[in-house]
């Protein structure tokens, strides 16, 4: 696991973003998997934020499967609607 803190460093003392490199997928996706038990956690804990580090390509390809998805969930009367790759799908946050 790797751990980087981006941005510079501000004079005011506000927080800077981290990036945590894990060492595999499965450990990625473990850690995502779980990170609704936050809403337990303690109150200094709530305003952390966790997502996916995508590419400018990616979110934009992320935004693209979204917005075909609607489209089709409104036009599919059964609500099932299942776009791209399963990989784009989960960090994207699309349901099968």
């Amino acid at each position: 696991m790797h751990v980087f803190q981006l941005g510079c460093r501000g004079e005011d003392g506000e927080a800077r973003p981290l990036m945590v490199q894990l060492a595999s997928y499965t450990y990625k996706n473990l850690h995502m998997e779980s990170l609704y038990k936050r809403r337990h956690a303690l109150q200094k804990f709530k305003g952390v934020i966790v997502s996916y580090d995508m590419t400018k390509s990616d979110r934009e390809e992320c935004k693209r499967l979204v917005n075909d998805a609607k489209s089709m969930s409104e036009q599919d009367s059964s609500g099932n609607s299942c776009i791209g790759c399963e990989a784009t799908q989960d960090r994207c946050g699309l349901q099968k």
